[in-house]
């Protein structure tokens, strides 16, 4: 923003979102009917570049961007207060968001809600992401590949670890990864000798999400997605998929069925990626892809 505090029609400013706004903003994600906890508003706050609505000491909506090197942002945590939908808020917000992010190509994931803004805003779509969730589901592991061995993730993993996630994802996420690998649990699989499948676990939400998850064949996602619902199926789970990645019949048949849809979109290039058979099976949730 080139201001910190622009002001609008009503008393309205447009300033930073800060650590002291976050029971107000758990608040308003609650009333629009998102179960985040201050912890997972706390972390996304820490990783990006925030922005909120204000009237006084009143939170009226949010906007969160994170980039992701000089070249890419993802964009997420857009929430404008109930009483204040259709006054040309969440504009104002997208508007000092996209400013700041510059030149970079910004990635979302869309609501039927936010779709026709974003569509406004030269955003198109490139792909779909589908959200699937259980609580007190019990299952079995999926059998272990030939020649593998699944262990926790260690800190020692983390490089070997970002770097194949930015050849899935064509951003360099390391700041992202290892804040959730901070807070969170992970599994690897290696076989022989190289890490086949990695995924991170925490609390998010209602209970646990399972994310990132990224994998050298579907098999290897498979097995350490598998891990997580067999060790804490009487909890709450959640993953969020790219349809691309053909896991939800899967994961419907695993008791984790899909709850809803999301539109990925981008404004710019999408990141290049050299995949080599990786491929990216699970987000870290749907704002920070």
């Amino acid at each position: 923003m080139k201001q910190e505090n622009m002001s609008l029609s009503g008393g309205v400013a447009i300033k930073r979102l800060e650590d002291k706004h976050l029971a107000k903003a758990q608040a308003l994600s609650s009333a629009v009917g998102w179960p985040r906890r201050q912890e997972d508003w706390s972390l996304v706050l820490r990783l990006g570049r925030s922005i909120a609505a204000l009237d006084g000491d009143e939170l009226l909506g949010t906007i969160i961007w994170w980039p992701f090197g000089d070249h890419y942002a993802r964009l997420g945590m857009v929430i404008v207060a109930p009483a204040m939908r259709g006054r040309g808020l969440g504009r104002r917000l997208m508007d000092a968001a996209l400013e700041e992010a510059g030149s970079r190509t910004v990635l979302l994931n869309a609501t039927a809600e936010g779709l026709p803004l974003y569509e406004k805003l030269g955003f198109a779509p490139v792909g779909a992401v589908r959200q699937h969730q259980v609580a007190n589901s019990t299952t079995v592991p999926e059998a272990m590949p030939q020649g593998s061995r699944l262990r926790p993730l260690i800190k020692a993993d983390l490089h070997a670890i970002t770097a194949l996630d930015e050849r899935m994802s064509g951003m360099p996420r390391a700041e992202m990864l290892t804040a959730i690998a901070d807070v969170g649990q992970g599994l690897v699989l290696e076989r022989d000798g190289e890490i086949a499948a990695w995924s991170l676990f925490r609390r998010f939400g209602r209970g646990n999400i399972i994310g990132p998850v990224g994998a050298r064949e579907e098999r290897f996602a498979k097995t350490v997605i598998a891990a997580w619902i067999a060790s804490h199926g009487s909890e709450f789970l959640r993953i969020d998929v790219p349809v691309s990645a053909g896991l939800s019949p899967w994961l419907e048949s695993r008791g984790l069925p899909g709850v809803g849809e999301v539109v990925t979109m981008a404004r710019g290039p999408t990141p290049p990626v050299n995949t080599g058979g990786l491929q990216l099976y699970a987000l870290a949730n749907q704002a920070l892809g």
